[in-house]
């Protein structure tokens, strides 16, 4: 009875529902037993605005605990865990995608899409709106049989993560084809931190148990975004890690890492850059990282598929999830399988000779 679950603690929820009704009960009694007075007036103004705020708080938890299934972010409020719960059905191996068999069918041609929360479908549903079930479906109805697509991706991930995934997760699944799902905060985890003002977490509350109220976990994640340093935004601090030259270099020696793996197991690659999907004036100058991330991949003798253009003259919040969860939904999705499908031709794409 006391669990918790999807809904939170029961005993939490109790608590509302008896603070409400002592509330009532004390209001009843007090103006049963106070008939007249000017005291009478005030405090009886007071408790029958406790009330009514206690019942209105009543009101907020019980949507917010039963019915609200939203995302953030950051992965910080309940609802989100309430979403990871309802929707994040996983494989034994922790992807958000079908059992895979290791030992691979005749005749299959494997490509294996490696990404962060863009490519996991972070606040999207039902996962046959994820560009990868889109890819997948068309693969389906064009070469039946044929192609097999894995999603294989993490929120949080960043291309550290990423190479692990390659090099651990995808071996012994004899994967012909990777498509990198580039998304510019891959490179987050090489980018400066202060301990009192990390720009990728919101602070964890000091003095409050946030965790045992959906009201009080909704207002203050909503009231204490992530800590930033004085005239610094989450996007100028990204933008700033790829114009310096110490902290571009060691992301390179990630993906060069990708790239040499790839190659020394006879497995194609090709990058997808994913854009972020930012409100204007942040300081963050989209064309310029996706030209620098493009020539990159270029210079290397690996294929770019640049999303950016995809979503160019589209307003940002048609493409988010939420308002508080700037991710890609299903439109986003769509308008990327659309350009990633018409760039890996699927006429190529055909198994290995045996």
């Amino acid at each position: 009875m006391w669990a918790s679950g999807a809904y939170g603690y029961l005993g939490d929820y109790l608590w509302w529902w008896l603070v409400v009704a002592s509330l009532i009960g004390h209001t009843l009694c007090f103006f049963k037993l106070v008939r007249r007075g000017r005291l009478r007036l005030v405090i009886g103004n007071v408790l029958l605005t406790l009330c009514l705020l206690s019942v209105v708080g009543l009101m907020a938890e019980t949507y917010l605990r039963f019915v609200s299934v939203e995302t953030d972010s950051h992965g910080a409020t309940l609802t989100t865990k309430r979403w990871q719960k309802a929707y994040a059905q996983l494989n034994s191996l922790y992807c958000r995608d079908k059992e895979w068999s290791e030992s691979k069918p005749a005749g299959i041609h494997r490509i294996a899409f490696v990404g962060d929360s863009f490519t996991y479908g972070w606040g999207i549903n039902d996962p046959r709106d994820r560009f990868t079930n889109i890819i997948q479906h068309r693969f389906d109805q064009q070469t039946p049989g044929r192609v097999e697509v894995m999603n294989v991706a993490w929120g949080g991930w960043d291309s550290q993560d990423q190479l692990g995934a390659i090099r651990d997760l995808l071996t012994p699944y004899d994967v012909d084809e990777i498509v990198l799902c580039y998304v510019p905060n891959d490179i987050e985890s090489l980018l400066p931190v202060d301990e009192k003002a990390d720009p990728r977490k919101p602070r964890k509350s000091v003095y409050l148990n946030v965790e045992s109220s959906f009201l009080v976990n909704h207002l203050y994640y909503r009231l204490f975004p992530p800590r930033l340093p004085e005239g610094v935004t989450y996007a100028s601090w990204l933008a700033d890690g790829y114009a310096d030259q110490n902290i571009w270099a060691k992301q390179q020696q990630r993906l060069l890492a990708i790239i040499d793996l790839c190659r020394q197991r006879n497995i194609a690659l090709r990058a997808a850059l994913l854009s972020l999907l930012w409100p204007k004036g942040q300081g963050y100058d989209a064309p310029r990282l996706h030209a620098q991330l493009r020539d990159f991949f270029v210079k290397n003798g690996i294929p770019v598929i640049d999303l950016l253009p995809t979503l160019d003259g589209q307003a940002s919040l048609r493409l988010v999830v939420n308002s508080r969860d700037p991710h890609p939904n299903e439109l986003a999705h769509r308008l990327f399988a659309d350009a990633i499908w018409n760039s890996l031709d699927p006429g190529r794409s055909s198994p290995k000779s045996p």
